[in-house]
């Protein structure tokens, strides 16, 4: 049961990073937030041709996406995934931060938001999640489709040691996101900037949930012992 819980606030978190990165596209000129690919692409393009206006144009959001994650490897200060109190604050954190985008929508130049987005997007991306040792990607999707791939391959060729969870995970992320995306631009189209609110909202309703349910999980480090038997 405590798997299960942590797989549906996995897929809940990687489906407002889905309507927040679809959002961004729609608003910012194709600018992607969860991932960072076609950024240094265009960092690429601008120094070659050098144009720095589009150099720039990909720098910041990659920099503000990179200080993210710094802020998320502070938090976490570790790589082993624990069920610790640091995660619930760091999504309350980012839920927080959501708030702003709401008020500087019809105020200033929208590219602080979009930079806000990618900022929050780098602190979801630096925590480290696993189930059964299966390494879950919130934000962004390649890495999804390449484990699904292989999952998928190593079924065909008749490998019954690949366990069923390493497909499903990255089966119900790419789902997640998708619907995600679908439903942010229908919510953005439809109430505008009152969606990061209500994206905000959902953040910190998750952080919050997190510190409720980790209360009740058995084995925090999940490594199939007790917390209870581990401290004696």
């Amino acid at each position: 049961m405590d798997k299960k819980i942590l797989l549906v606030w996995m897929c809940l978190l990687t489906f407002l990073a889905g309507a927040l990165n679809a959002i961004s596209i729609v608003w910012f000129a194709a600018t992607t937030v969860s991932h960072l690919t076609g950024l240094i692409s265009r960092m690429s393009i601008g120094a070659s041709e050098l144009s720095w206006a589009t150099f720039w144009a990909g720098f910041r959001v990659v920099l503000a996406f990179f200080l993210g994650a710094i802020v998320s490897g502070f938090i976490t200060a570790e790589r082993a995934f624990v069920l610790k109190k640091r995660y619930g604050c760091i999504i309350i954190t980012i839920g927080v931060l959501l708030i702003i985008p709401y008020f500087l929508y019809d105020n200033v130049d929208k590219i602080y938001s979009i930079l806000i987005f990618a900022f929050v997007m780098g602190m979801q991306n630096g925590m480290v999640v696993s189930i059964k040792g299966v390494v879950v990607r919130m934000t962004h999707m390649s890495g999804n489709v390449t484990d699904l791939g292989v999952f998928i391959g190593y079924r065909l060729r008749g490998n019954k040691n690949e366990k069923g969870i390493t497909g499903i995970v990255p089966l119900l992320a790419l789902l997640s996101f998708f619907v995600g995306g679908v439903l942010g631009i229908i919510l953005f189209k439809s109430i505008s900037n009152i969606v990061f609110l209500i994206m905000a909202f959902i953040y910190i309703l998750l952080g919050i949930l997190y510190f409720v349910a980790r209360i009740h999980f058995v084995d925090k480090d999940f490594n199939g012992i007790p917390d209870e038997l581990e401290k004696k």
